[in-house]
This record gives structure tokens, C-alpha cells and sequence, in this order.
């Protein structure tokens, strides 16, 4: 009788830890030319109108640093793509010229390089999961 006492108020205890605690993204911006202004960083899903309407959208003030991270805690697992620009300017959007090349740094996941047009969210998604909640973003 005690052992089984013992085994169910193990039993009970084990149903009371809480699950492990799910790493943050880890999203490094490299080559910042000005270390004052803000990063505007906008996360997609692939359901999401890329470049239009963000899942999630974070400002990142690199306050000298020239490599600064953002540690995005509020995101589930699962496919996303990045789109990041510095707002040189501070006046909320990526400032472009006539032809619609952007005038501030900016950047995607997987470093995606734009050759003519946009991106679209297929060239930039990536996975994010317990083993893969880190990346480098090169600005351009």
C-alpha cells in the first residue's frame, strides 16, 4: 500500500512540472553603417500578405552596437520570413526612389538578395524550432 502511495504522488508531481521552455529566435543584424537609427524587423507566416501585413513587428534600437540581436520570446515554432530595414530617417517606412529601390538598409532571411523585383515569402522562409532559433542578417 505505501509503495503505492509513494508512486502515485510521484505520479501527481511529474504532472506538475512545467514544460520545457521554448528557446527565444535569435535574429543578429550585421553590417550597420549608422549604429543610431532603429531596425524595424517584421516576421511572416506563410499565410501572412508578404511585405504587406506582418505577423509580428518589432523595432530594435542598436544603441552603438554594431552587430545588435533581437530575442523574439512570443513567437511559436513553426515557417517564417523576415523583412528588416533601418529606418536612417525615423519616419516609420523604408524610404524608396522612384523606381522603388529602397534608399535605407535593409535586409531578409536567408540573406536573400532581391535581383529585380520583391521578394516573395518562398525565397525567404525558414524554420524555427528548438535547433534552429538562430540567424545573421546582413544588411545591404
Amino acid at each position: 500500500m505505501k509503495v503505492l502511495l509513494i508512486l502515485s504522488q510521484f505520479v501527481f508531481t511529474l504532472g506538475l512540472t512545467s514544460p520545457p521552455k521554448q528557446e527565444p529566435l535569435a535574429i543578429t543584424i550585421t553590417n550597420l553603417k549608422n549604429t543610431r537609427a532603429p531596425l524595424k524587423i517584421a516576421v511572416f507566416r506563410k499565410t501572412d500578405e508578404f511585405l504587406k501585413k506582418p505577423f509580428k513587428s518589432y523595432t530594435l534600437e542598436p544603441n552603438g552596437g554594431s552587430s545588435p540581436t533581437l530575442f523574439a520570446d512570443d513567437l511559436p515554432y513553426g515557417e517564417y520570413a523576415v523583412a528588416i530595414f533601418q529606418d536612417e530617417n525615423k519616419d516609420g517606412k523604408l524610404n524608396t526612389n522612384l523606381l522603388g529601390i529602397p534608399k535605407e538598409p535593409y535586409c531578409f532571411s536567408q540573406n536573400y538578395r532581391p535581383k529585380i523585383k520583391s521578394p516573395k515569402f518562398e525565397s525567404c522562409k525558414f524554420i524555427y524550432s528548438a535547433k534552429d532559433n538562430r540567424m545573421y542578417l546582413q544588411l545591404l
